[in-house]
């Protein structure tokens, strides 16, 4: 009975639609879809091989979330693609990056023959390195003021050649020039240079250089206990009235 009456619809269908296809007007593609969707609907609906029903709320809920747990996965991955960045732009600095040092560096200089009154500019002398010593005291002899060092530390000694101008003496006066040093041993611990009251202090001497006369300077800092064969590097910066320079000395 109801395919008498499905086949019935088409043939009434096809005479109306062949009668009036001079006048039907033009569809466009949504409106074919819609058309062809209903009709879709009511061929399955006579349909005596389709189930025709009204699925219940727990159905609709039950594939609401089964579909919801199927996106899920793809719609996180897609957010966590969006999130991380494709590659790492080298040439931008990261908010946690280390600030990129502002102050030019110091040029390390090697101390053969360096001029240390020349880069100082202490005028009319000459100042060069010789050596250091480890040593619990200076001078050793104690003779005059002398300085000790505390228990469990030593004292680096480095010993300086000045010199002066080779045909007239020179009233030489080291604390008009305000030296400081700081000496770096092994490229890992730091000292600062003691000013003292040592007669031969590099910081503050004061005396007379005869014409062609070499006098013995010293810086001296209080250092750890070690011995002269641990120190494997020994680097030396030195200020004076804003004039620096940084020499390495072993």
């Amino acid at each position: 009975m109801k395919r008498g009456k499905i086949l019935g619809l088409l043939a009434m269908s096809a005479v109306l639609l062949t009668g009036c296809v001079d006048s039907m007007p033009e569809l466009t593609a949504e409106q074919s879809d819609i058309i062809a969707e209903y009709a879709a609907g009511l061929l399955l609906k006579y349909s005596s091989r389709y189930d025709y029903k009204i699925a219940s709320e727990e159905e609709v809920a039950a594939a609401i979330a089964a579909r919801q747990e199927t996106s899920e996965p793809e719609t996180q991955q897609e957010q966590e693609t969006m999130e991380s960045p494709d590659e790492t732009n080298p040439n931008e600095v990261s908010p946690e990056s280390p600030a990129v040092e502002q102050e030019e560096v110091q040029q390390v200089q090697f101390v053969a023959d360096l001029d240390f009154a020349a880069e100082l500019g202490i005028d009319d002398l000459i100042i060069r390195y010789q050596s250091f010593e480890i040593c619990d005291s200076y001078p050793q002899n104690n003779s005059g003021f002398s300085v000790s060092a505390v228990q469990g530390k030593k004292l680096l000694v480095m010993h300086f050649d000045m010199e002066g101008l080779p045909e007239e003496d020179i009233n030489c006066n080291l604390l008009d020039y305000d030296i400081r040093m700081r000496v770096n041993i092994n490229d890992s611990t730091s000292s600062v240079v003691l000013s003292t009251m040592i007669l031969n202090d590099i910081t503050s001497y004061v005396d007379v250089v005869h014409a062609g006369e070499i006098v013995d300077i010293v810086a001296v800092a209080e250092i750890d206990d070690l011995a002269e064969e641990n120190i494997q590097t020994l680097t030396l910066w030195a200020s004076a009235n804003g004039q620096t320079c940084t020499a390495k000395l072993k």
